[in-house]
This record gives structure tokens, sequence and C-alpha cells, in this order.
């Protein structure tokens, strides 16, 4: 019962991420920093720290033996040596990845008072690089997040034009239609994938509208599938958070703002594109 169960959120931004993540620290069972963003990231920090141990060594870095004997700079690399018999740098990798893992989640449950036979959790927003390993190594829980990538967009237009500057892969050259064009190339493999994987203890498939129309149900299958007790008390009440990142007057009118807010030339490309990823994932069209 020691090590924390990684519960992955698989998803892309303005998606219903934080929400997700204030829902999941609603349980005492769910371990995570509890500041907004909620993007502290210890276990991809975990991941990026063990696999240093499996990069070769390069002659131009300015980390080296050396600097390694010298021990002043804060920095670390990979094993300063072209040439190794006694390491397999792979396995190593992998070992240290679980050690590590096994000693973060040990500070994290003596620091949330989580009993030692009490079945603990740790909740990140993670990419796919990390995901790959800690679901192999970690048997890891995925939760697979998706918003119509319509509203998707019409989120991410509003919170750049609200904080000033442009993100979520928003270029300088970009407009609406180039974006679009886009975000339909890069959900569309992560929208088949929902179709066709078939749920199970280590996967869910949550969409951000059932969390907003259908809050209690989908709640109550989140916790279901954790075996947690989660609620949403208090989350739609923090008032600091919601004039940070939100970017409707509510939670209820922001779906399907899509309707008014996309040209009819966006909404065609993302209907001749994802159309059919849209229909079967229940969205309209």
């Amino acid at each position: 019962m020691d090590t924390l169960v990684p519960v992955m959120i698989r998803t892309f931004g303005r998606t219903g991420s934080t929400l997700l993540m204030q829902i999941l620290g609603s349980s005492g069972q769910i371990c995570f920093e509890r500041q907004y963003p909620f993007e502290h990231r210890y276990l991809a920090y975990v991941y990026n720290m063990s696999r240093v141990l499996s990069l070769p060594a390069k002659v131009d870095e300015p980390w080296d033996n050396d600097v390694l004997f010298r021990g002043k700079q804060r920095m670390v690399g990979c094993l300063p040596y072209g040439r190794v018999e006694l390491i397999d740098r792979e396995r190593l990798s992998e070992r240290a990845f679980v050690s590590l893992w096994n000693n973060f989640s040990a500070e994290m449950r003596d620091k949330s008072g989580l009993a030692p036979d009490c079945l603990g959790f740790y909740a990140e927003k993670v990419p796919p690089y990390v995901a790959n390993t800690a679901n192999q190594i970690l048997k890891a829980k995925n939760i697979f997040l998706l918003r119509d990538p319509r509203d998707e967009m019409v989120s991410i237009k509003s919170f750049n034009a609200k904080r000033g500057f442009h993100s979520f892969g928003w270029l300088e050259d970009d407009n609406d239609v180039s974006y679009a064009q886009k975000m339909c190339k890069n959900r569309q493999q992560f929208m088949q994938h929902m179709i066709e994987f078939d749920e199970n203890d280590r996967r869910i498939a949550i969409r951000y509208e059932d969390l907003i129309r259908n809050e209690d149900a989908t709640v109550k299958r989140l916790s279901e599938w954790l075996g947690v007790s989660l609620n949403t008390k208090g989350v739609s009440k923090d008032k600091s958070i919601r004039k940070i990142h939100m970017t409707s007057s509510d939670a209820s009118t922001s779906v399907e703002r899509w309707r008014d807010e996309l040209s009819d030339e966006v909404q065609d490309i993302f209907a001749n594109q994802i159309g059919n990823e849209l229909s079967q994932l229940g969205y309209a069209v």
C-alpha cells in the first residue's frame, strides 16, 4: 500500500482538466499539490530524473567527469562515460524510476497523513511520454478527458485574449482557419483512441460536457472506478480560480459556445475533418 498509484490525466489544454483535478482533490486518498493550476509535475520530474541515467555521454556537453568530481554545480547529467561494463543503462533507468517514485510516494503519504493500510493515489496532468512508461512500470491509471474540440478552440481563443499572449500552440501567424486545421489533425488520433478502447480498471473516458451537464452521475462513475469518495462541494465556489481561469459567465454556458462563436467556415472544417469522430463520441455535427 506504500506506493501511490498514479492517476494520469490524458488530455489537452482548456478541456476541463483544472475542474477534474479539483474534483479529484476532494478525496484525501488522492495526493497532489492543491495549488492552481495544479501542475506540480512530480511524476514527470521523477521520470526525467531517472531517464538521464539511460542517456549516452556526449563530449560537447557541459557535464563531464571533471564537473562531477568538483561537485560545485547544481546540474546533474548522464553518466559521463562512453563505455560502461557494470551498468545496463536502460535497466538502471527503470529501477531508478521505481525507486524514486517509491520514495516520492512515501514522502507524500506522510505529509498527507495517509494510514499505512490505506490505498493512495497521485493525480497529475501528464504528457504521453511519461504516461507510456508509468503505465508499463507503475501500472498507472488513466483518465482520458475530452472536450468538444470546437469549444476547446473557443476557450483557447478567449483565454489567450484574456492573458494577452498566444499559447496552446497558437502561433503569431495563425488565424481561425489554420488553427482549426491544426486542431483537427492533433485531436483525431486521440478521439479515435477513445472510440476504440474498452474501459477497464486502468482506463476510463470522461467528457467535459458530462462533468458539466451530468455532474453527479459522472462524479459517481469516477468514484466507483477509483474506489474513493469524490464530490464537487466547493469546486465551483472558488472565486479566485474562476476569475483567473474561466472564460464564460458560468460552467453551463461553456458548452456549445462554438455554435455562436465560430464562423461557418471554421465549423465546416471540423465537420469535414473530424465529423465522424465527433458523431461517434456523442457530439452534434
